[in-house]
């Protein structure tokens, strides 16, 4: 046994009974476990294939643009898919239904051996820093090159990498081996990679994908679909609540029972990370003598009672959110008044609303920086400055609107990353088909 799966083992055997609780009570922990586990149908056929693996939501949404692309300049070629969480997997599904996905392997080295077999890529594409030791290894040994695209990788993560590469020889070699190529988002994600020993040849500053896919606008139907689904007035001031993390419901809660004596006609929709914490939210909810009405409820043609403002909307859906974010007044983007790293600031800022995020953003640094320097976000470090800047927005329609357009403007700039990877991968797969005819 390799000493990376030595070390694998001795991890899951000393969190066995965490992971037996997790499994146990919560269903996202089991979503997909036979697949995670390597029974993975095995792809019919003989055509070439790409596989992509995205971590979560953010990375397959990110990559959109680059599968249209393969579909067009590789049309004889399969792509599947593959992702680690349960909500990944659902908007996967839906943004490609034509095409496989399944849940990533479990990265021990039977495991991973099992799925490479029933899969037989040409090349294997990652998102962001999705590098799996064994999955490098195995890769290797097949000669299946990898291409980690929009590749972003901190100070932390070189440690663990370099660790891992002192004490691994067959890690090293398929992390440097030349046939990989790494597109670096900036030039410090670029000098990281290099720091683990892989040379500039095999690096490319390229920018970031996110930028690419970000709506900038959303059609006038959808905007008054929802309007009318939600039961929204033309003298309402709506505050959506995006992403939101275990933890922060409670504070925006307090926040719109405290808004609502200075604004009589607010309305509060609440997106959190996780839907199945929908139940946990609704308890909550009705803790604080507030009323709820679910998305899927409204989805069936209900409406909420006559008591609109005191009445929460639960999205408990995936896959709108940025839709959602167009008939907001104000934005907050979760999990970021917790120590949790934040989500995506970039889809409130395409579609130019004023957006609000705790201190914890550090998932999405650049992107924060980004948004900062042109004055086009606002940065919060508690419930009362959170507060605060939420009523300074509804009070000030006309600075939050120079606000939301200067976020807009941001995101706009940045465009183009996926374009200058698509030319990189491109390059690459000519060559692998080349080498198999």
């Amino acid at each position: 046994m390799s000493i990376i799966n030595v070390i694998y083992t001795a991890a899951l055997i000393l969190c066995l009974p965490y992971l037996s609780i997790k499994l146990l009570t919560k269903k996202r922990y089991r979503a997909g476990i036979t697949q995670r586990l390597g029974w993975v149908e095995r792809r019919k056929g003989s055509s070439p294939c790409v596989w992509i693996h995205c971590a979560s939501v953010g990375e397959v949404i990110e990559i959109k643009t680059l599968v249209k692309y393969l579909e067009k300049g590789f049309n004889t070629w399969d792509i599947v898919l593959s992702v680690n969480t349960n909500t990944g997997f659902c908007v996967a599904e839906k943004y490609f239904p034509e095409k496989r996905v399944f849940y990533f392997p479990l990265d021990l080295s039977w495991i991973v051996d099992k799925v490479l077999h029933a899969i037989h890529p040409e090349c294997m594409i990652f998102i962001e820093l999705e590098l799996w030791p064994n999955v490098l290894i195995a890769a290797a040994e097949r000669n299946i090159p990898i291409v980690l695209l929009n590749a972003r990788i901190s100070e932390k993560s070189v440690k663990w990498f370099r660790m891992i590469n002192k004490i691994s020889k067959k890690f090293s070699e398929g992390l440097t081996k030349k046939e990989n190529v790494f597109c670096a988002r900036t030039g410090t994600d670029a000098a990281r990679l290099m720091n683990l020993g892989i040379s500039q040849t095999q690096i490319r500053i390229t920018g970031n994908m996110k930028f690419d896919n970000i709506v900038t606008e959303v059609s006038e139907d959808t905007k008054t679909r929802l309007i009318q689904q939600f039961g929204i007035g033309k003298q309402d001031k709506v505050i959506v609540c995006g992403s939101t993390h275990k933890g922060e419901e409670s504070i925006l809660l307090r926040i719109f029972q405290r808004m609502r004596k200075k604004f009589k006609t607010l309305r509060l929709i609440l997106v959190p990370r996780h839907i199945e914490r929908a139940d946990e939210i609704i308890t909550l909810i009705k803790s604080m003598e507030l009323s709820y009405i679910k998305k899927t409820t409204l989805d069936k043609g209900n409406k909420a009672d006559r008591h609109v403002y005191e009445t929460v909307i639960l999205i408990d859906t995936v896959g709108e959110l940025s839709a959602i974010y167009s008939i907001a007044d104000c934005v907050f983007v979760g999990k970021s008044l917790v120590p949790e790293g934040g989500q995506n600031v970039l889809e409130p800022a395409g579609l130019a609303k004023p957006v609000i995020v705790g201190p914890y953003t550090f998932n999405f640094h650049e992107e924060v920086q980004l948004l900062k320097k042109a004055d086009a976000l606002r940065i919060v470090q508690d419930e009362t400055s959170l507060l605060n800047a939420m009523e300074y927005i509804l009070e000030h329609p006309d600075d939050a609107r120079k606000v939301g357009e200067r976020a807009q403007s941001v995101v706009i700039s940045q465009k183009g990353a996926t374009d200058r990877n698509w030319k990189v991968l491109k390059k690459i797969l000519l060559k692998e088909r080349a080498t198999s005819v």
